[in-house]
């Protein structure tokens, strides 16, 4: 109903709106409610819907009391027609003549005959229903049950070994006993469905209703009474995708399995004990929720949504929040206005005023609790605060035309002591206006004090403090004792207000997500830009340049504001970054995402900050080498060599062009450049180039990256040994197996002391340093030692699913292979292929890495035909132009030759071997070449055609006289060679 029409509607002598006629403007919880009752059951009927089309005279307007939208809605299988007539006349007709007469006459005699059919039909089936509903419940009474996903035992207790809650609940709660004994209830009945296939699956239960009805904090009760009953305790934000992700990506850094979002989840789905999962604030209704049910397992999930389509992934049932039991509501509002004291002291005539209250915040439990810590702070006393909330609600009600009216009736609620804030001429009430305008960009949980109080803006980037901040940041910034008490004095403010939450356990703040929302919106468009640029400046400021490592866990729980802030700056201005100051900004965000190995998101930023920087600046500006060598970085992690390369050679020439100083122009010009960073941009482009396989001219770059470093930095500094390492990698899968093994020795040893044992570039050492020896088939042992240490190492610090964990467990099976255990190797090689999958894809590098390897243990373990179909799955993703691939298909056609595919394998060698010929992609001589020719001279000999493997010879003149036996070792390695180092 339009607003226009309640005015006329209610009582001519006052302007306010009473709880019943606010709640028929459209969009209300109360129309809501009533539409999610009827539309299941409207197929059961026939509706004829019919609207006024001539307007009614409204306080000297003439408008449609009911307009033709919320008359007829374009709902399925109805009819629907005007009525010529206004409001106050429809369906009073002069004569049986009139249209709207015979209009609503035929359509009732249609409905008469049909009638006694479609009732009849309806008998039938509903005996029907009722039939099959019987027999499935007596079946499933006969059908053992199962221990916990069948139903919860009440009695039972479990050793919380996990409680993953961000918060717990207020204490303030109260009431809710009825839906908390039904959730039990839900909880504890059997799945029943027609096919079964929910039978022992997770019990989901979807709390939905308007937002402040207490949802969360009604899950965080449960949680906390049931814990008992639990295993594990999990919660996820839901209020974005990415959060979502975020959150099991955390659940999968605490179980050690790596901070992935699907490390998190499968590691959920394989846990068998009871748990409990709360998937809140699920209220997109374009996100699909059940992305976030764990694969496997038989655990509780409770969905908290506004939404009222998250119904469809209860399996369990649903429960509807709306407003509280009146008498609850009342004893919420009055506990949470007075003290404990004086709440014993209650009189008839308050709790008259309390439920007059009540009835109008429609005894929602966020508006009750707001109203009760206004009153509790003796802004006003409980009769003037029913005044006053009722003309703010009234003010509000016409500005308010995109949101229903139970949300107005809540922000009236934080309005009032907001107002009352800004008024103040204090100090701490005008910083805590200028924190709330923070608040309100950030994401809604989780901030933590230090983003305020932060100095990382010392690193000098004046971009990122040119903004105008609020005086207490600046202040805080100072980080002296008396900026500190500041600080904590404007965030008391909005704590006594009940405008934000502090969780003394994490030093955080929080907000319910409604309040975070009213908080953004009360502004206009330019304070919000102002507001939002500042915040995010803020962000930045608190990210330190260096990323030392006793940051990360702060950085990291930076992820969820760094997500809200990049969401506004897209729809405020989707080309952004568009000053310098939110470009250096969203750098840092960058370098926090690389860090938490959200490399895509990352990846984005980093574009977008180039490009910018290149309009701006120029390519040759250090800000902008600086961002393409981040991106080079990001691209190797993922694991994309063209793109790494690319980005290196842009750093590589730029830096020809920025020398230390003009001195150093005149003394080695552009064509002769002789400096530090020249050559540390060398030394990436090594790694980049033995990445794509290019090994040869990466061993020329990377001789020339160590010799220029070791001249300026000496054997000793980080850098050099990088370098160093770098061109020691390249010379192992070059077999220059004496070079590698002298540049390896001296870089562990002083990586060892700088950076201690298990530093990721120390184990990086170590283990290239065992696959060396594993290569040499010398010290076997040691290499077994080496990689045995430095995968248990990997699988404490970074978890079980990261890719360098994964990387450890395949250079372990090559040296178990060597120590003659390949059926070990293969069975560690089956066993994560499940989680290479999940983690990377199947066309990934990785799992191409994996199968080769198993390749080599199934050859070894004499398993020719698994063998054979995993080097062909492998030969697929490998490019004709790679190293790896002639030596890929001389393994392929030695398990051929295994398994006497004499046709397969001599097209494989004829294959190769033209490609040599007319591309010249290896030398005659070339000792991949020659191989690949001994195979075919010994498929010849095989096949009695020996006048063509003498042919062949005269071709191939360094070939020797070859058999299956001395063939064994041409097993191919897979594409470990192009396994990228992870930035860890």
């Amino acid at each position: 109903m339009p607003k226009s029409a309640l005015r006329f509607a209610h009582a001519p002598h006052t302007t306010e709106l009473s709880r019943f006629m606010s709640s028929l403007v459209i969009g209300s919880e109360m129309l809501n409610e009533v539409a999610d009752q009827f539309m299941p059951i409207m197929k059961q009927y026939r509706v004829f819907n019919f609207w006024e089309e001539l307007q009614s005279e409204v306080d000297g307007t003439m408008t449609y009391v009911v307009d033709r939208d919320s008359a007829a809605p374009n709902w399925a299988d109805t009819e629907q027609c005007g009525i010529r007539s206004p409001h106050s006349a429809m369906l009073k007709f002069d004569s049986a003549r009139d249209s709207g007469y015979i209009v609503i006459t035929e359509a009732l005699t249609r409905y008469t005959r049909s009638a006694p059919t479609a009732i009849k039909s309806r008998w039938i089936n509903e005996k029907q229903f009722l039939d099959s509903e019987h027999r499935k419940q007596a079946e499933e009474l006969l059908k053992p049950l199962l221990a916990f996903g069948s139903s919860m035992d009440e009695d039972a207790e479990y050793n919380t070994e996990y409680y993953l809650v961000s918060h717990c609940s207020s204490i303030q709660f109260t009431g809710r006993k009825q839906q908390a004994q039904e959730l039990k209830e839900k909880l504890r009945r059997p799945i029943i469905s027609p096919d079964q296939k929910t039978r022992g699956k997770h019990k989901i239960v979807v709390i939905r209703g308007l937002g402040g009805s207490g949802k969360t904090q009604f899950c965080l009760r449960y949680a906390e009474e049931n814990r008992r009953s639990y295993w594990g305790v999990f919660w996820i934000d839901a209020s974005t995708r990415e959060n979502a992700e975020f959150g099991f990506s955390k659940l999968g850094e605490v179980a050690g399995k790596g901070s992935s979002f699907m490390a998190g989840k499968h590691w959920l789905s394989t846990c068998h004990k009871p748990w409990l999962l709360v998937v809140d604030n699920a209220d997109d209704p374009e996100m699909e929720i059940s992305n976030f049910f764990p694969v496997d397992g038989s655990g509780h999930i409770l969905i908290t949504s506004r939404n009222p389509r998250a119904k469809i992934y209860a399996t369990a049932g649903e429960i509807r929040f709306s407003g509280m039991n009146p008498e609850e509501g009342i004893d919420l509002l009055l506990s949470s206005a007075y003290t404990k004291r004086q709440s014993n002291h209650w009189d008839q005539q308050q709790e008259r005023l309390a439920r007059s209250l009540g009835a109008e915040l429609g005894y929602l439990a966020l508006a009750l609790s707001q109203a009760g810590a206004t009153i509790r702070r003796n802004i006003y006393t409980l009769e003037q605060y029913l005044r006053v909330y009722v003309g703010y609600r009234d003010r509000l009600l016409p500005k308010s035309m995109s949101i229903n009216i139970d949300t107005t009736n809540a922000i009236a609620t934080w309005e009032i002591p907001f107002r009352k804030i800004e008024s103040d001429e204090l100090l701490r009430n005008k910083d805590a206006v200028d924190l709330m305008h923070l608040f309100a960009f950030l994401h809604f949980d989780g901030i933590n004090e230090s983003i305020f109080r932060s100095s990382a803006a010392e690193s000098g980037d004046q971009d990122i403090t040119e903004l105008v901040y609020p005086d207490i940041i600046l202040s805080s910034l100072q980080r002296t004792e008396m900026a500190q008490a500041r600080l904590r004095q404007a965030l008391g403010v909005l704590t006594d207000h009940s405008l934000i939450d502090f969780d003394p356990d994490t030093r955080s703040y929080s907000q319910h997500p409604v309040v975070h929302r009213w908080a953004r919106d009360r502004l206009d468009q330019e304070e919000q830009l102002s507001s939002l640029h500042c915040t995010v400046g803020l962000l930045a400021r608190s990210i330190s340049p260096y990323l030392e490592a006793s940051g990360r866990i702060f950085r990291r729980s930076l992820v969820p504001h760094l997500e809200s802030c990049l969401q506004k700056l897209e729809n405020s201005a989707p080309s952004f970054p568009n000053t310098s100051g939110i470009a250096n900004s969203i750098e840092r965000f960058a370098w926090v995402y690389a860090e938490c190995g959200l490399w895509k998101k990352a990846r984005t930023l980093q574009e977008r900050l180039i490009k910018f920087r290149t309009k701006t600046l120029g390519r040759k500006h250090e800000d902008t080498i600086r961002a393409t060598y981040s991106l080079g970085q990001t691209h190797w992690n993922l694991f994309d060599p063209r793109l790494t390369i690319e980005a290196q050679r842009k750093v590589v020439a730029a830096r020809r062009w920025i020398w230390p100083s003009w001195f150093a122009f005149y003394v080695n010009p552009p064509w002769m450049p002789d400096f530090i960073s020249y050559y540390a941009a060398l030394s990436d482009l090594t790694l980049a180039l033995w990445l794509a396989g290019r090994r040869d001219i990466s061993k020329v770059i990377g001789m020339r990256a160590f010799a220029g470093l070791l001249k300026l930095l000496g054997p000793d500094d980080p850098i050099t040994l990088n370098a160093m390492f770098n061109l020691a990698r390249t010379l192992l899968h070059l077999r220059e197996w004496d070079k590698a093994h002298d540049l390896l020795i001296p870089v562990l040893r002083k990586r060892k002391r700088l950076f201690g044992l298990n530093h990721p570039d120390t184990l990086m050492t170590r283990n290239e340093l065992g696959v060396l020896y594993c290569e040499r088939r010398q010290h076997l042992a040691i290499a077994e030692r080496l990689v045995t240490n430095v995968l248990e190492a990997r699988r404490v610090v970074l978890g079980e699913e990261h890719a360098y964990t994964l990387w450890s467990v395949n250079d372990l099976s090559k040296v178990l292979c060597e120590r003659g255990r390949s059926s070990e190797a293969a069975k560690m090689l089956e066993d994560i292929i499940p989680i290479v999958t999940r983690t990377l894809g199947d066309d990934h590098v990785g799992m191409t890495m994996t199968k080769g390897n198993l390749a080599k243990a199934y050859v070894n373990s004499g398993r020719w035909v698994q063998a054979e179909q995993m080097l062909t799955q492998i030969l697929k993703f490998t490019p004709t132009d790679h190293p790896d691939w002639v030596q890929t298909i001389s393994g392929h056609v030695y398990v051929q030759i295994q398994l006497q595919q004499w046709h397969d394998a001599e097209a494989n060698c004829l294959n190769v071997l033209e490609k040599i010929r007319k591309k010249k992609i290896l030398a005659k001589d070339n000792p991949r070449t020659i191989v690949i020719a001994e195979q075919l001279a010994y498929i010849y000999l095989a096949t009695d055609r020996p006048h063509e493997s003498k042919a062949l010879k005269a071709e191939f003149s360094a070939m020797r006289a070859g058999s299956a036996d001395k063939l064994y070792r041409i097993v191919p390695e897979g594409l470990i060679n192009q396994v990228p180092r992870v930035i860890i």
